[in-house]
């Protein structure tokens, strides 16, 4: 008796809903997936929804309607909220890249269509997008405080809109440094600004700090509308930036990222020139806006390892003499990050210069002095902390490390001599140690004393003269300029070397473009 042979049936074909559509990033399926099965984000979510489920809970047995718990019920929501997605979920991104480069599988990654933007792209737009669920996830408890009173919806909706884009960004700061070899950079940088940013939520969400929060985020006052666009641009421009380094660190050596990023930044310093114009921005205001967005830039241009090839150069060479000039200030490396410090400088420079009726007065007026000195100390530290690396550090790699604990020597130091200065009665010895650009900062503190003193010395009213300021930023011009002379004799070194890649680069016939 023979049996009939049962046909195979292929297994049921799952809905559009059930999986991810292909012409999403295999990256990004492949980190949501894992995502949201990750213990960390199950007990972070479940978490929220607990202890905002129980908070809603006693608020409506305790006031039924009354109106007075409104504001203490959004505060709490914005307390749990601002923790999960300005602390928890940035945190999740400090091993992304290193976790593939410690288990060898980012060459292979590299190797396949996916391109080093994309992979990095992939490991941020995870974990955004799980922190767009947690969003999404507290909007019913949002509907029910409407019902609480005293609810300014479009300051709340519009603080809830930029607790999200801090939190992307800070998300993008964590996986762009997470490709860093060194843990005391990719692990406690974001452990210490989530340290800040914890206690930062804590202040804002108790007392009255909250309220004026609340007001700010109505947009009702005059320019803050243009705060708002200032705040919004500098979070694209520092998510933009960090992940760009993340991916120019996992990249292969032929793929140039630092052209775009050293455009880029230059961008930026115009748009801080519009806006601050527009805005009518006083030079205190777009000078920390103009130190916000390109302290990054110098950084990385600063302790780029010189690692040229000849494909990079070949884009450049086409356009002749011009193209060999802008690659001086545009080609990956060090070298030519030295030449682009001193344009970006320039630059920003131009844009305080520009400013209509607020034009820094270079005769050093006492309005700008306090800004003007800490501009020059600062500078002057990210250029000497530069040097420090050129002088001692031959090898090219980890130079960023190098770098940082250079700049956190120089603080240090500032630090030492201040507490120094508050133990002696004399303070002149600061002096000796002006040419430390750190700590020139002291330095401001102590002119006012020494101006106070010498004027009621001689019997007139120190209130009647100005301190004058001239001397230090003068010697803080100084000590940059020195600095920067001396950083660029070491960059124009390597210019050989660039022009010999040059040299490599094949020349096409003549009847090709």
């Amino acid at each position: 008796m023979s049996t009939a042979s049962i046909p195979a049936t292929p297994p049921p074909a799952g809905s559009s809903l059930d999986e991810f559509s292909d012409k999403l990033s295999p990256m990004l399926v492949k980190e949501l997936r894992q995502g949201l099965r990750a213990k960390t984000f199950v007990i972070l979510f479940l978490a929220l929804q607990a202890l905002l489920g129980v908070v809603l809970l006693s608020a409506v047995g305790i006031t039924s309607g009354s109106g007075d718990s409104g504001p203490s019920v959004s505060r709490v929501i914005f307390f749990f909220f601002a923790f999960a997605a300005l602390v928890a979920q940035p945190l999740r991104g400090i091993g992304a890249l290193h976790n593939e480069i410690k288990g060898q599988t980012i060459d292979l990654m590299v190797l396949t269509r996916l391109g080093a933007w994309r992979i990095v792209l992939g490991k941020w737009v995870a974990i955004v997008s799980q922190t767009s669920l947690l969003l999404v996830t507290i909007a019913p408890y949002l509907i029910l405080r409407y019902f609480f009173g005293r609810m300014n919806l479009f300051a709340e909706l519009n603080l809830l809109a930029l607790i999200f884009l801090g939190s992307a960004v800070f998300t993008a700061i964590t996986v762009g440094i997470s490709a860093i070899p060194s843990i005391l950079i990719r692990g406690l940088l974001p452990l210490g600004g989530a340290i800040l940013i914890g206690s930062g939520i804590i202040e804002m969400t108790s007392g009255r700090d909250f309220e004026y929060l609340i007001k700010a985020c109505a947009l009702k006052e005059t320019g803050s509308g243009w705060g708002l666009l200032a705040f919004v641009g500098a979070g694209v421009y520092f998510g933009w930036f960090a992940l760009a380094l993340g991916a120019s660190m996992i990249a292969p050596m032929a793929e140039n990222h630092s052209t775009v990023r050293r455009l880029f930044a230059l961008l930026a310093m115009g748009f801080v020139g519009l806006v601050a114009h527009f805005a009518g921005f006083q030079i205190e205001e777009t000078c920390l806006l103009l130190i916000l967005f390109g302290t990054p830039a110098v950084i990385i241009a600063l302790t780029e390892p010189f690692q040229l090839l000849p494909p990079i150069c070949r884009p450049f060479l086409k356009f002749g003499t011009v193209g060999k000039v802008a690659g001086r200030f545009l080609y990956p490396g060090w070298p030519s990050g030295v030449l682009f410090t001193g344009l970006l400088i320039a630059v920003a420079g131009l844009v305080l210069y520009l400013l209509p009726d607020r034009r820094p007065a270079y005769g050093f007026h006492s309005n700008h002095h306090e800004m003007q000195v800490l501009v020059f100390s600062g500078l002057g530290m990210l250029i000497l902390s530069a040097l420090i690396v050129r002088l001692f550090v031959k090898k090219e790699r980890n130079t960023f490390g190098v770098y940082l604990l250079s700049v956190v020597s120089l603080v240090a130091v500032a630090v030492a001599v201040t507490l120094i200065a508050n133990e002696t009665t004399d303070d002149s010895f600061l002096w000796w140690l002006a040419w430390i650009p750190t700590v020139q900062a002291p330095l401001m503190d102590w002119l006012p004393k020494a101006h106070w003193n010498e004027l009621k010395a001689t019997g007139l009213d120190p209130s009647s003269q100005p301190v004058n300021y001239t001397p230090l930023i003068t010697t803080g011009i100084v000590t940059v300029s020195i600095y920067y002379a001396a950083l660029l004799v070491f960059a124009l070194r390597k210019f050989p070397a660039i022009r010999a890649v040059e040299n490599e680069v094949p020349t096409p016939p003549a009847d090709q473009p």
